[in-house]
């Protein structure tokens, strides 16, 4: 066990292994925190870590397997949508 003061502004100095690194501190009761290490994403990019997602990139890769890129005409795609 390693006691530390909190300072007045809620300040805890951790120890040297947790430096540089992202750290969930979670109140997990009246007086007690617990401070985990870990990798975390923003909100805005869970989607892309779902089942889902993971199964629509695979159709996608399966599709691209079977549909060479090509290069296109500007003045072609620009023709069909003005007829």
């Amino acid at each position: 066990m390693d006691i530390r003061k909190v300072s007045s502004k809620a300040r805890v100095t951790l120890p040297k292994e947790f430096a540089d690194k992202f750290v969930c501190v979670e109140k997990i009761g009246e007086g007690f925190i617990q401070i985990k290490s870990g990798e975390f994403m923003p909100v805005s990019e869970r989607m892309f870590h779902t089942d889902e997602y993971k199964k629509r990139l695979d159709r996608f890769d399966r599709w691209l397997d079977n549909h060479v890129p090509e290069e296109s005409d500007p003045e072609k795609i620009c023709e069909r949508l003005t007829k």
